[in-house]
C-alpha cells in the first residue's frame, strides 16, 4: 500500500505543472458558453479545432511543416556560424572577445524585422530574409553561452590533461566539450525560441505559406478563429521544440547537478 501512495504521489508530481493548463482550457472553453466573455472576440476552445477540421489536418500539417523546415534551417545556419566563432573567441582569443564585446551586445540588440526590411529590399521578400531573421535571432544566444562556457572552464583541466600527453583533439573532446556542453544546450534552447518566435513575424511579413502566413492571412480576411488556432499551433510547436530540446540536454548532459524540485519530480 505503500509503495502505492508513493508512486501517486510521484506521478502527482510529474503531472503537477499540467493541472493549472488543463483548468485553463476548461475555463476557456466554459467562458464564452456561460457569457463571460464575447465568442466572437474570444471563441470557445472546440471552436478553435474544429476550425482546424475545416481547414482539414493535411492543411494544416502542411503549414507546420513549412514553419518547422524554416527554424530547422535557420539553426543549422546558425549552429554552423555561431559554435565554432564562439569556441574561437572564448578559448583561443579571449582579448579579442573582450574587443568585441561591445559591438557584439550592441548589435544583438538590432531588432531582426528592422534587417528583414534591409535583405527584402537587396535581395527581395521571400525564404532568404526569413532565414537571416532566424540566423540573427538564434546567433546571439548560442554565440554568448558558448563564448561564457569556454571561458569560464577551469584551466587546472586543461592543464592536467596536457601533463598526460593529451593533444588538441582529444584535450578538446574530453575536456573542453563537456565543460562547455551545458552551456551550449542552453544557448541552443534560447536560439531555438527566439528563432521560432522570429520566424512567425517574419512569415507574416514575407511568406506564402507557415504559421505566421496562416495568422496574417486571417486577420486579413478576418477569420478570428484561424487567428486563434494559427496561435494555439504556434504555443504548441514552441512548447514542443523546448521540451525536445530539453530532453536532449538531460539525455547528454548526465553529469549537470539536477535541482532539487526536479529531483522530487522525478
Amino acid at each position: 500500500m505503500e509503495k502505492i501512495i508513493q508512486k501517486l504521489s510521484a506521478l502527482n508530481n510529474r503531472l503537477m505543472n499540467i493541472y493549472l493548463l488543463v483548468l485553463f482550457i476548461i475555463l476557456w472553453q466554459l467562458a464564452p458558453s456561460l457569457g463571460w466573455v464575447n465568442p466572437v472576440f474570444i471563441p470557445a476552445f472546440s471552436t478553435i479545432l474544429g476550425e482546424a477540421a475545416e481547414i482539414t489536418p493535411p492543411v494544416v500539417l502542411l503549414h507546420v511543416g513549412y514553419s518547422l523546415r524554416r527554424v530547422l534551417t535557420g539553426m543549422l545556419f546558425c549552429i554552423a556560424a555561431a559554435l565554432p566563432l564562439g569556441f574561437i573567441l572564448g578559448g583561443a582569443l579571449p582579448r579579442v572577445a573582450v574587443v568585441l564585446r561591445a559591438l557584439m551586445n550592441f548589435l544583438s540588440q538590432i531588432p531582426p524585422y528592422i534587417l528583414y526590411a534591409v535583405i527584402a529590399i537587396v535581395a527581395g521578400p521571400g525564404e532568404q530574409a526569413i532565414t537571416f531573421v532566424i540566423v540573427w535571432s538564434a546567433f546571439w544566444p548560442v554565440l554568448f553561452t558558448t563564448i561564457q562556457g569556454v571561458s569560464e572552464i577551469d584551466p587546472r583541466l586543461i592543464r592536467c590533461a596536457r601533463s598526460m600527453n593529451a593533444g588538441n583533439i582529444l584535450v578538446f573532446r574530453k575536456v573542453v566539450l563537456p565543460a562547455v556542453f551545458p552551456n551550449l544546450m542552453r544557448g541552443l534552447r534560447q536560439g531555438m525560441t527566439m528563432g521560432f518566435l522570429m520566424l512567425i513575424g517574419a512569415e507574416s511579413m514575407g511568406a506564402q505559406s507557415g504559421i505566421g502566413w496562416l495568422i496574417h492571412n486571417a486577420q486579413v480576411m478576418g477569420y478570428v478563429n484561424r487567428v486563434y488556432l494559427g496561435a494555439l499551433l504556434s504555443a504548441l510547436i514552441g512548447f514542443l521544440l523546448n521540451f525536445v530540446m530539453g530532453f536532449i540536454e538531460k539525455k547528454l548532459v548526465v553529469w549537470k547537478e539536477v535541482p532539487e524540485h526536479e529531483k522530487a519530480a522525478a
